[in-house]
């Protein structure tokens, strides 16, 4: 699936801190991906979904919560799209989207960026979404865990003179684990966790 994203001089805030390493290299103690085994380009093999014991799944199957997520993860690219400045009405809706680290690591990402002037230029794409596990956590919250593919191939970083401060050899493709979060065994509204790069050998080839 790709994500049709507004184009040119928006105020990128989608790539979080992890991503950014990845585009610019500029956060202390981040790493690029690393580079793809060519023995080995096989996406992470898909667990099946827990059977439940007590109450109903909140989502009956994988493509169920498949579904949920790309639904989820296309809102949220969206929503950060149209970010305007933090406190702004746009910007509350985007980070209204997101929980946890993933919270975190956008008010992180976004302060660099306004920091040192850069902004986001371009579409951010996404695709080859799966799900590894999806399931109850303990405390009664839904957690769904996927891996998808994030293209940077239509997108820059530039400064206030609008030159480019993107590394020239950062990858294009960068495989990504995507964990969405279900407030309560009540709400299908998922909501993004984490996003970090994925660690194992590139899928996104």
């Amino acid at each position: 699936m790709r994500t049709p994203s507004r184009h040119l001089r928006v105020h990128r805030v989608v790539l979080t801190a992890a991503v950014l390493c990845v585009a610019v290299g500029t956060l202390s103690g981040c790493k690029a991906a690393p580079d793809p085994d060519t023995s080995d380009m096989q996406a992470p093999a898909v667990e099946d979904t827990p059977t439940p014991t007590e109450t109903p799944p909140l989502f009956a199957s994988n493509d169920e919560a498949l579904a949920a997520a790309k639904a989820a993860y296309t809102k949220y690219l969206s929503a950060g799209d149209a970010a305007g400045a933090t406190g702004s009405d746009s910007w509350n809706q985007y980070m209204a989207l997101m929980t946890g680290t993933e919270h975190k690591d956008a008010v992180e990402a976004r302060q660099l960026m306004d920091d040192r002037g850069w902004s986001f230029t371009g579409i951010t794409l996404f695709d080859s979404m799966s799900v590894q596990s999806s399931q109850e956590l303990t405390d009664s919250t839904w957690e769904v865990r996927t891996y998808l593919c994030l293209d940077l191939s239509a997108t820059g970083t530039v400064n206030l003179a609008g030159e480019s401060v993107v590394k020239p050899d950062r990858p294009l493709r960068v495989p990504m684990v995507v964990v969405f979060i279900a407030p309560d065994e009540n709400s299908q509204q998922l909501l993004i966790s984490e996003s970090p790069v994925w660690s194992g050998s590139n899928f996104c080839s």
